[in-house]
C-alpha cells in the first residue's frame, strides 16, 4: 500500500506542478511548493483509501477457496 500511495503522490505533485507553471501562469516557487503539499496530500489519501476497501479488493489480496481448488 505504502509503494502505490509512493507512486501516486509522485505523480500527482510532479503534475500538479508543472501545470501551475505552465497552464495557470504561478511563479516558480509557488509551483515548487505546490510538488510536497499535493504530493504528501495524495499519498496519504492513497493508503487510507487502500486501508479500507473490502479485503477482497485489496492489492495484496489472497484468492478465494474455490479459485484454489479449481483445475484446468
Amino acid at each position: 500500500m505504502a509503494w502505490l500511495g509512493i507512486i501516486v503522490g509522485t505523480f500527482a505533485g510532479i503534475f500538479s506542478a508543472v501545470a501551475a507553471y505552465t497552464l495557470f501562469a504561478l511563479p516558480l516557487w509557488y509551483s515548487l511548493m505546490l510538488y510536497p503539499t499535493v504530493g504528501t496530500t495524495s499519498a496519504v489519501l492513497t493508503i487510507l483509501v487502500m486501508i479500507h476497501l473490502p479485503p477482497g479488493l485489496g492489492p495484496m489480496a489472497q484468492p478465494h477457496r474455490d479459485e484454489l481448488r479449481r483445475t484446468a
